[in-house]
């Protein structure tokens, strides 16, 4: 059984067939079946944050959205940065590299003719953050392809996700939570730009 959620091309469930005979993995897809994996969020207050503390987020959250709406919900989350903002980005198996803070506008801008890749290609890591003494907000989106946000405005939060339709589930899951394969981007786009030549055009970018 599929999850109900839109996932990308490049991300799937194991075919039975390619369960390794390990009770534990097999455990685990069999869970897999009825697994609540669908669109909705999770909302977790930071209560550690003080003015005492360098910490700066008031929550986190975790979304899930169909893949075909997730550039959409990044463009609409990145509305919660001030003005300036890095980009965050990087190969799964290597370190996350930080951009040079810059335009906040100018960012989205250049990294929108790139919005396949970066919600659809399962070996890149990708974010947009702002980060002072003050206060963190960051969107994150890493090889799952679901959105993780630690944010400051609760109310401008709460709005974006009644504008996408979104609801907190308490028990939501995420399809990482489970064996899954995942596959170059390439194989199933053609004209889509492989994952080291992107961090490439993203190093000499914001480096």
């Amino acid at each position: 059984m599929k999850p109900t959620l839109e996932l990308p091309k490049t991300i799937r469930f194991l075919y039975e067939d390619e369960i390794p005979r390990n009770s534990s993995v097999l455990k685990r897809w069999e869970e897999s079946k009825t697994a609540n994996i669908v669109e909705g969020y999770t909302f977790r207050l930071n209560e550690n944050n003080s003015k005492n503390d360098l910490i700066g987020f008031d929550f986190y959250c975790e979304i899930n959205i169909n893949n075909s709406k997730l550039w959409n919900l990044i463009l609409a989350l990145s509305q919660t940065l001030p003005d300036v903002a890095a980009v965050l980005f990087g190969h799964i198996d290597f370190d996350l590299n930080y951009g040079n803070y810059a335009e906040k506008d100018s960012i989205v801008e250049f990294i929108d003719q790139y919005k396949k890749e970066l919600t659809q290609d399962s070996f890149i890591n990708f974010g947009l953050i702002f980060n002072d003494e003050e206060s963190l907000v960051e969107i994150f989106i890493d090889e799952a392809k679901y959105v993780k946000y630690w944010g400051v405005d609760e109310v401008f939060f709460r709005e974006i996700m009644n504008e996408f339709g979104l609801k907190e589930i308490k028990n939501l899951e995420f399809i990482d939570e489970y064996p899954k394969v995942r596959e170059v981007l390439t194989r199933f786009d053609n004209n889509a730009i492989d994952s080291k030549t992107l961090i490439e055009i993203f190093s000499e970018k914001y480096l």
